[in-house]
C-alpha cells in the first residue's frame, strides 16, 4: 500500500512526539525552572542564597548546600513537606545593573512519576519552585534595604600606624569577634594614656570564602612615638600607604561584608586586579546608636599594578 503525503506527515509529527516526550523522560535534566532579576551584584545573590539553610524554617524546608562555583553557581537539596527537590542555581551578570538568578528545580525521589504528573498539571514541583523562588527573591530585596554600597573610587591612603588585637572568627561574626576585643584594646590605650590618631579599623589576613573563616588585625590608630609597653596581647605595626579600590558602606558593620562583594564586581567588570587584604575603616561608633543606614564605613581592597 502506498502511504499518502498526510499519512508520511502524521507518521513524522508521531515520531517527533516520541522523541521530544522521551527526551523529556529521559535526558532533560530538570523538572521546573524559575527566574528573576536583581539589582545585587552575582556575590550578594550567592552570599545570600548559600545562607537558605540557616533561615529556610521561614518557608518549612530544610535546606542543605551541596556544591558551588563562587559566585555564579549553587546546587541545594531542598526537604520539603511534598518531597525531595534538588535546585541548580546560576547567577549571571546581565548588564552593569542587572543580574540574573536561574533556578532550576528537580524532585529527588520519583523523577520520572513527577515528570509524567507534571504534564498534566498534578505535580507538586511547579507551585513548590515557584513560592520557595519568590520567597528568596522578596528576603533579598529585604536584606538590600538594610545596606547600600555606593562612591566606589580609585584611592591612596596615607601610612597608619596602629595598635592591634588579631581576631580569628567566621564571616558571618565579624561583628562579634570585635565585641570580644575591643574592651582589652581600649582600656590598655586608656591605662597607657595614648592618644587616639583616627577611627577604628580591621585589616583582613586572611578570608576563606568556602569555609568562611576569617582572620582580622582590629586596629586602632596611635602615635608611632608614643610610649608602648609591653602587652601579651596587644601589638603593632605600620600599614604603608597604597593604592586601593574604596567604596562607601552604609547600614550595620555586621553585614558590611556585603560591600565586599560590590568591589569585587566592579573590578571584575573593569578588568581591575585586586589584591586579598581587605580593610574596613568604621566612621561612627555603633554603641551610641542610632539609624545603622546613616553609619559609614570605608571599604577599601588593594588595586595591583
Amino acid at each position: 500500500m502506498i502511504k499518502t503525503k498526510k499519512q508520511k506527515f502524521i507518521y513524522l509529527g508521531l515520531i517527533a512526539i516520541a522523541l521530544i516526550l522521551l527526551s523529556y523522560l529521559f535526558v532533560f535534566p530538570y523538572h521546573y525552572k524559575v527566574s528573576f532579576n536583581t539589582k545585587q551584584p552575582p556575590g550578594v545573590v550567592f552570599s545570600h542564597l548559600r545562607a537558605w539553610p540557616e533561615f529556610s524554617f521561614r518557608d518549612s524546608v530544610a535546606v542543605v548546600n551541596e556544591d558551588f562555583a563562587f559566585y555564579h553557581e549553587l546546587i541545594q537539596n531542598v526537604q520539603g513537606p511534598d518531597g525531595v527537590l534538588t535546585v541548580h542555581w546560576s547567577i549571571t551578570r546581565e548588564t552593569d545593573s542587572i543580574t540574573r538568578v536561574q533556578g532550576r528545580f528537580s524532585a529527588s525521589e520519583e523523577a520520572l512519576s513527577q515528570k509524567l504528573r507534571l504534564l498534566f498539571g498534578q505535580s507538586y514541583v511547579p507551585h513548590t519552585s515557584i513560592g520557595l523562588t519568590q520567597s528568596l527573591a522578596e528576603g533579598l530585596i529585604e536584606k538590600s534595604k538594610n545596606f547600600k554600597v555606593h562612591s566606589i573610587s580609585d584611592t591612596v591612603t596615607e601610612p597608619v600606624f596602629c595598635a592591634y588585637i588579631p581576631v580569628k572568627t567566621k564571616e558571618a561574626t565579624k561583628a562579634q569577634g570585635m565585641l570580644r576585643q575591643i574592651s582589652r584594646v581600649m582600656t590598655y590605650i586608656k591605662e597607657n594614656d595614648i592618644e587616639l590618631k583616627g577611627d577604628p579599623f580591621i585589616s583582613v589576613t586572611h578570608w576563606d570564602p568556602i569555609t568562611q573563616d576569617l582572620n582580622f588585625d582590629f586596629c586602632f590608630p596611635i602615635d608611632s612615638v608614643s610610649a608602648r609597653p609591653e602587652d601579651p596581647e596587644v601589638r603593632f605595626k605600620t600599614l604603608k600607604s597604597e593604592r586601593y579600590l574604596k567604596a562607601i558602606f552604609n547600614g550595620n558593620y555586621r553585614i558590611s561584608q556585603q560591600g565586599w562583594y560590590s568591589l569585587f564586581d566592579y573590578a571584575q567588570r573593569n578588568n581591575i586586579a585586586l589584591g586579598s587584604e581587605i580593610i574596613e575603616i568604621y566612621r561612627n561608633d555603633p554603641h551610641e546608636g542610632g539609624d545603622s543606614m546613616q553609619w559609614v564605613a570605608e571599604l577599601l581592597i588593594p588595586i595591583l599594578d
